[in-house]
């Protein structure tokens, strides 16, 4: 079994989540179920809505409906959603709510999805399979300035000019339509000790930007928030900087009781501390055996 399928932090996120009987929770990426099934099974009297837009997702994961019945509700939709759609379950209240964000090991594992620079398969990298930007389109549409922002903006990849002018001069003469393609095209554009972490963050580019990652991040940690019950958790597994520095600087500020600037003598914000942040935490030197923990933190908080 590929390392990828192993849960990322499970353990350690189940305990975060402070889970009770007769509470509300919420997986807010379903993928291979691993996470709602360890939920359901560590509170018995609990009631879970799962998300993910994915459909060969909720496909995979059928076998929770029969195993578990009415006690969870898998709901195909992206879940920056999840307050519309929640409400239209008659739920205006969570307990616990966890975000495992990042690539299921599933569609890491289904090459026609093209998520894998290590899989062979069309360039396409859509979440949400009914979506139509594809990263097929992008490397063969955009221009080389578009390609160096998004590889620089969402890749954090120093040498994006490099790559981007090697895409444009490729596609003078080809189509570029497969991820062996692109990713042979990064190696020759690339220093050869910065080949394989160049491919990983001109992939995550590209998918985060065709999935809209951060944008619907950000919503739904607010979503996510303004919904939680007092003494509720919000549970949080970021795999990049990118993601975890929006946790981090979402959490800051509801932690904050005051946003006035400092020269002013007293509060005149009103705002509120909406919740308490614990330690992050990291993997232990054993799971970092998972190629997807590496770089893997979970972050949580507690609603006041």
């Amino acid at each position: 079994m590929s390392n990828y399928h192993i849960p990322v932090l499970l353990n350690e996120s189940i305990k975060a989540m402070n889970l009770k009987p007769g509470s509300v929770a919420v997986d807010c990426t379903l993928g291979g179920g691993s996470h709602s099934k360890a939920i359901l099974e560590h509170e018995p009297d609990l009631k879970l809505f799962s998300f993910d837009q994915d459909i060969d997702a909720i496909n995979q994961c059928s076998y929770l409906k029969k195993e578990y019945g009415d006690r969870i509700t898998i709901i195909q939709d992206n879940f920056v959603n999840l307050r519309t759609r929640l409400a239209l379950e008659e739920i205006k209240s969570i307990d616990a709510i966890l975000f495992d964000l990042g690539i299921s090991s599933h569609q890491i594992d289904t090459p026609v999805r093209g998520f894998s620079y290590m899989r062979e398969g069309r360039l396409d990298m859509r979440m949400n399979q009914s979506g139509e930007l594809t990263a097929e389109t992008i490397v063969n549409e955009y221009s080389c300035n578009e390609l160096t922002r998004i590889f620089r903006e969402y890749g954090e990849e120093r040498e994006s000019y490099q790559i981007a002018k090697a895409i444009c001069n490729y596609r003078k003469d080809n189509h570029l339509t497969t991820t062996s393609e692109l990713a042979s095209i990064i190696d020759r554009s690339t220093r050869s000790k910065l080949k394989i972490k160049a491919r990983t963050r001109i992939f995550q580019a590209l998918r985060i930007l065709i999935n809209q990652e951060l944008e619907t991040l950000k919503s739904a940690l607010k979503d996510a928030v303004n919904i939680l019950n007092p003494g509720g958790r919000i549970v949080v597994i970021t795999y990049s900087s990118l993601e975890d520095r929006i946790t981090k600087k979402y959490f800051v500020f509801e932690q904050l009781s005051c946003i006035c600037h400092p020269s002013i003598p007293r509060c005149l914000c009103n705002k509120q501390k909406r919740l308490e942040v614990h330690p992050d935490i990291t993997p232990s030197e054993g799971d970092k055996d998972n190629v997807r923990a590496r770089s893997a933190r979970l972050r949580y908080a507690t609603r006041i």
